[in-house]
């Protein structure tokens, strides 16, 4: 079950595409866009880490991180990283720890062993608590909608 406005957001630590640690609890402080994508290396999926990538400049002004998690491997997302040229942590979660805590993971594709996570996102606030759940993702216009939302929030809270 996914964690709803107002839970707590379940803690993690991973390492990302580079290798770097991450902790939810490090980021305190801060507003976390955790967004999961079912697979790198697709369009759709290289859509959606560009949209976020070419606003990185204003969630950076709100204090806002996103971080991409997906079921594909550190290599595959070492690839997906450099095609894409993003400039945030991707995780790679291909034991589905994230994907399960956070009540993502899928049903395996027809021809494909491999669960993969549901294109969700979730919104934390620097208090570290859920406050917005988005489970219909257009991976062309959501990294749109989730800035407009880090917006309305800062600005309610200024």
């Amino acid at each position: 079950m996914s964690p709803r406005p107002g839970d707590p957001a379940p803690d993690f630590q991973a390492r990302s595409e580079r290798n770097d640690p991450i902790h939810l609890a490090a980021l305190r402080g801060q507003w976390v866009v955790l967004f999961f994508f079912p697979r790198a290396n697709t369009t759709h999926c290289q859509l959606q880490a560009r949209r976020f990538e070419a606003l990185m400049p204003e969630f950076r002004a709100l204090g806002a991180q996103p971080i991409g998690v997906s079921s594909d491997s550190r290599t595959q997302l070492v690839t997906f990283h450099d095609v894409c040229r993003v400039s945030y942590p991707l995780v790679p979660d291909p034991d589905h720890v994230l994907s399960e805590c956070y009540g993502v993971l899928d049903d395996a594709w027809p021809d494909s062993p491999v669960r993969p996570a549901r294109r969700e996102t979730f919104l934390i606030s620097p208090e570290g608590q859920v406050v917005r759940h988005w489970t219909n993702v257009d991976p062309g216009t959501h990294a749109a909608e989730v800035l407009t939302e880090v917006q309305e929030r800062v600005a309610a809270n200024a």
